[in-house]
C-alpha cells in the first residue's frame, strides 16, 4: 500500500501524447480537468512535424501560448521527443533549450514517439531476452521492424541519450490493460542498469483513444481503485475523438466528473513519480521481474486487439 498526502486514498493521472494534438480539438478536454481540480502531463514537439503525423509545435504562438498557461494553472509540460519525424543531435539539443526557455525547466516526462530514429532503447530494445526475440518476429510478420540504431546508440546521428540521461528523470516503457498501473508494475519507476542513458522507467494504463479511455474509467474501476489504494497513470491521446465539432465526448466528461469526486491524488505524473521514487528507491528489480513485465505487456496487447482492434 502507498500512502498519499492529505489523507486521499488513492491516484490517479494522465499522460497526454500529443499526437494530432491541436488548441481546437484538445482544450476542451483540459478545460474540464481544470474545473474538476485534476493536474495532469501534456506533452508537446517543440518542432513542426516533419513525419505522416500532424499536430501542432511549440513553433505554433497559439499552441504554444496555451501550454504556457496551463503550466501557470499547475499541468505538467512533458516531451514527446522534440518532433515527429527526423532530427540531428544539434536540432535535439537546440529543442530542449527552447523548451527549458519556454517552461522554465527541461521536462521531467518524455515518451518516445512512434518510429522516430531518435527514440531510446525502442523497438525489440525494449525488452529483455528471450522476449526481445518474439517482438522481432512478430514485427516482422507484421511489416513493422523499425531500425535498432536510436538515440541511445553513440554512433548514431540522433544520438542524444547523454542529454536525456542528464536533464530528463522518467521515461514511459510499458502499458497495461488494468487501471492500477501499480498492482501491474509494482515496482515502477526504476532504473535498469542495462539502459544507462534513462535515470527511471515507468508503466502506464492504455487508454489510447476515447473507446478505450472510457473503458478504463468506468465507475466500477474506480471504485475498485480507490478501494484498493491504488495508482494509475493512464497513456492517451486527447485528440483521438475525445472533442468532436468541439463538444466533449459525454461519456468521457460523466467519467471525468464522477473520478474527481472520489477521494484521489490528482496530480501531474513528475509529481505522482517523484512520490513513488521517495518510497521505494528506484533500484533495478532484476532481469526476473522485468521479463515478467514482458510477457504480460505482450498478453496485453493481444487482448487489446481482439477488443479494441488496435
Amino acid at each position: 500500500m502507498v500512502s498519499f498526502p492529505n489523507g486521499k486514498k488513492f491516484a490517479f493521472t494522465i499522460f497526454d501524447d500529443t499526437d494530432l494534438s491541436t488548441v481546437a480539438n484538445t482544450k476542451p478536454v483540459y478545460d474540464l480537468l481544470d474545473r474538476c481540480g485534476l493536474r495532469t502531463t501534456k506533452s508537446t514537439w517543440v518542432y513542426p512535424s516533419r513525419g505522416k503525423c500532424a499536430g501542432q509545435s511549440l513553433a505554433d504562438a497559439d499552441y504554444r501560448d496555451w501550454l504556457i498557461e496551463l503550466s501557470r494553472k499547475g499541468f505538467e509540460i512533458g516531451l514527446h521527443n522534440i518532433g515527429d519525424g527526423s532530427f540531428s543531435r544539434e536540432e535535439i539539443a537546440a529543442g530542449l533549450e527552447i523548451f527549458r526557455e519556454t517552461f522554465g525547466c527541461y521536462p521531467k516526462v518524455h515518451t518516445n514517439h512512434v518510429s522516430n530514429p531518435d527514440n531510446l532503447y525502442w523497438w525489440s530494445k525494449r525488452f529483455e531476452f528471450p522476449f526481445n526475440l518474439l517482438y522481432q518476429l512478430a514485427s516482422r510478420v507484421r511489416r513493422r521492424a523499425g531500425s535498432l540504431v536510436g538515440g541511445d546508440d553513440p554512433a548514431g546521428s540522433h544520438y542524444w541519450g547523454d542529454l536525456c540521461r542528464d536533464r530528463i528523470t522518467y521515461v514511459r516503457n510499458l502499458t497495461v490493460n488494468q487501471i492500477d498501473t501499480l498492482r501491474m508494475d509494482r515496482r515502477m519507476p526504476y532504473h535498469i542498469k542495462s539502459k544507462p542513458l534513462v535515470k527511471y522507467w515507468f508503466s502506464s494504463s492504455d487508454g489510447h483513444d476515447v473507446r478505450v479511455f472510457n473503458s478504463l474509467i468506468t465507475r466500477k474501476n474506480v471504485e475498485q481503485l480507490e478501494a484498493t489504494g491504488g495508482v494509475c497513470i493512464v497513456y492517451t491521446h486527447f485528440a483521438y475523438g475525445f472533442v468532436k465539432h468541439g463538444v466533449l465526448d459525454e461519456t468521457f466528461r460523466q467519467g471525468i466528473e464522477f473520478l474527481a469526486s472520489r477521494g484521489g491524488w490528482f496530480v501531474p505524473v513528475g509529481t505522482l513519480l517523484d512520490h513513488l521514487i521517495s518510497d521505494r528507491g528506484g533500484e533495478d528489480p532484476g532481469y526476473s521481474y522485468r521479463l515478467w513485465t514482458n510477457l504480460r505487456w505482450g498478453i496485453d496487447r493481444i487482448l487489446k486487439q481482439a477488443r479494441f482492434g488496435i
